[in-house]
């Protein structure tokens, strides 16, 4: 909100009306001038209309409300994207550095199940909850997670990657479930309560069940470490959900809201109890079936038919929930970036049906240019927004350029390490510094806003 913060602007828990170019969905919500609570009679006369109904009093699309508890709360737990997001990026950190060190020979291993179980379950885990709980109570109007689910799920997302790297991995995937459960419960009470101010866009059927997937995922990774190498197509199954299945879903959830309103500066419509939205809501459960479903089908029927369903999934979800065939419109290279990520998903997944003998080197499409891309530019405008500098969201810092480069240069580089087989550790080490580079680019731009109170 160009130097306004919404929760100055709406004491009591009252709504405010905001222009109609707002652009930041959770973060900043923009306007070009100062609303106006009191001045215009039409203005009061709407805003009692939106809080007047009976419980839940649910209030128009482009009005906000902040509970009285996030305007108490102290600011590590309103703003909580301020912890988990440079612990996140630490935990990349953590599980791509060791590949550069063993590709320079000053490691003895490189650790792939710890690589892929910190990336995921770590570094964006820590990306997905900074965002969720920052977002979620100002899109409702609901309180803001409590410091015990803050604690827990830091504890955990940094106790998955410890006891992944001494190779105890049913802990580890104990650890995320823990994780899991905690922000399935935080989101799914603030979505149904009945003291939530704002209902979410349709989209957001994909979150609890994008979580509740990765629940299941890990049961059933821990269910073969207790069962043994019999049950080993368990542990395929349930690593795909993880991996692949969360994050895709929590893309499509969140990208039907993220996705136009940061890069076309245009609000999904809440959901509502018409015919329409009850459709749409069906749809995108549908969808969320048949992605689990294709991780049965991969693992049991075929690898491609597996492949091409989620490639499906996602590119239907992006086009006609975020209408992703429509390119930004809004000034800033990072909203580029967002939208740049947001077709490698059906892209990496398309590459994997086509040539399953190399769906590694296809699924880092999705893995490093789809789900690591959007974290780091989806927290940038989080970042720029609550940091008081939403301006800088609409320019070209070189920083955004660098990220964009080095992360499709580290897809690229990942790519080669396996068409280029017999030079594997070389590109090891190139992908990682590459990967590397991008997050200090990224640090360069947003350190200093993590500490910046609201003006």
């Amino acid at each position: 909100m160009d130097g306004v913060r919404a929760h100055e602007r709406a004491p009591e828990c009252k709504p405010v009306r905001v222009g109609w170019n707002w652009e930041e969905s959770h973060a900043t919500w923009m306007h070009s001038e100062e609303p106006k609570l009191s001045s215009d009679t039409s203005q009061e006369e709407e805003t009692a209309a939106a809080t007047s109904s009976s419980a839940p009093s649910f209030v128009p699309a482009g009005v906000v409300t902040i509970s009285d508890a996030m305007k108490d709360a102290p600011l590590w737990r309103s703003e909580p994207y301020r912890i988990f997001f440079p612990v996140g990026m630490l935990l990349a950190w953590a599980g791509v550095s060791h590949w550069l060190a063993h590709a320079l020979g000053l490691l003895d291993d490189y650790r792939p199940a710890f690589h892929a179980m910190t990336q995921i379950q770590g570094f964006l885990m820590c990306f997905a909850v900074g965002f969720l709980f920052t977002m979620i109570p100002r899109r409702t109007g609901s309180s803001p997670p409590a410091a015990w689910q803050i604690v827990v799920c830091l504890a955990c997302a940094i106790g998955v990657s410890a006891a992944a790297w001494i190779g105890n991995f049913m802990v580890a995937q104990l650890a995320w479930l823990a994780l899991a459960v905690t922000v399935v419960t935080f989101a799914v009470r603030r979505f149904l309560d009945a003291t939530s101010k704002r209902r979410p866009p349709n989209s957001f059927v994909w979150i609890p069940l994008s979580l509740l997937m990765g629940v299941l995922g890990a049961g059933l990774t821990a269910a073969f470490h207790m069962l043994g190498a019999g049950y080993a197509e368990l542990h395929t199954i349930g690593k795909g959900l993880v991996l692949q299945g969360m994050f895709t879903g929590l893309v499509l959830g969140v990208g039907g809201l993220a996705i136009p309103l940061m890069t076309r500066g245009e609000a999904p419509p809440d959901s509502t109890d018409d015919t329409g939205a009850r459709r749409a809501r069906l749809a995108h459960f549908i969808g969320a079936l048949v992605l689990i479903a294709s991780f049965f089908i991969e693992s049991s029927i075929s690898a491609r038919l597996g492949y091409s369903l989620r490639a499906i999934v996602s590119l239907l979800a992006l086009t006609l929930g975020a209408q992703l065939w429509r390119p930004p419109t809004t000034p800033g290279s990072n909203r580029r970036l967002i939208w740049l990520a947001a077709w490698m998903l059906p892209l990496g997944y398309t590459l994997a049906a086509i040539w399953p003998a190399y769906r590694i080197a296809a699924l880092h499409v999705v893995f490093v240019g789809g789900f690591a891309l959007m974290a780091m530019a989806v927290a940038t405008q989080v970042t720029l927004g609550h940091g008081g500098d939403a301006k800088r969201a609409s320019e070209w810092p070189w920083q955004v350029t660098a990220v964009g480069v080095l992360m499709i240069t580290a897809v690229v580089l990942r790519a080669a390490m396996e068409l280029d087989r017999a030079h594997y550790f070389h590109w090891m080490g190139c992908a990682a510094a590459a990967f590397l580079a991008a997050t200090l680019a990224w640090f360069a731009l947003l350190l200093p806003y993590f500490a910046r109170r609201p003006e």
